[in-house]
């Protein structure tokens, strides 16, 4: 009997994430890749992702990015200059005020723009959140006041060496 029950909680801890939740479920409660999480995203829980997810570390405190590269990142990698500029994450026009929901949601998953660019390896991409945190981040960024300030672009590190661009050619 006392097997069992080791056996069982066993099975419990590891069917469980570390929050306490299972795999097809997550903190919120909502399953993962259910588009109905999506509705139901709010400007709160947006606000408590980003603090979560500590996004005004780069981008700061109001969201607006920096027009000066990150210290300490701006050097040369493997022979090639790097400048991490965070974007500004204002609903203003020189921040995300002309992207849809949708690719803005893409580019916090997967780290692709509204381009199709890739964004700097250095932004953490986040593929496992729920469309209900994702889209509350979104509309968290929707509702935060617009800040007018063009960030310029991020020169970004090669994801290969300059050997492996070699190789591949």
């Amino acid at each position: 009997m006392c097997a069992f029950a080791f056996a069982l909680a066993a099975t419990s801890a590891w069917a469980c994430g570390e929050d306490g939740t299972s795999d097809d479920k997550t903190a919120d409660g909502c399953p993962k890749d259910n588009p109905e999480c999506k509705e139901l995203a709010t400007v709160e829980a947006g606000a408590q992702a980003v603090v979560k997810r500590r996004c005004v570390d780069c981008h700061g405190q109001d969201m607006s990015g920096s027009t000066t590269a990150l210290p300490g990142i701006a050097n040369t990698i493997q022979g090639d200059v790097v400048e991490l500029y965070p974007p500004n994450l204002t609903p203003d026009d020189t921040g995300i005020g002309k992207w849809t929901d949708d690719a803005l949601a893409l580019a916090i998953r997967t780290g692709i723009d509204e381009e199709s660019q890739a964004l700097c390896p250095q932004m953490k991409h986040f593929s496992q959140m729920t469309d209900f945190e994702v889209y509350s981040i979104v509309k968290y960024l929707r509702d935060i006041p617009k800040v007018k300030k063009q960030v310029p672009r991020s020169v970004c590190p090669p994801t290969k060496t300059k050997e492996q661009q070699s190789l591949s050619r």
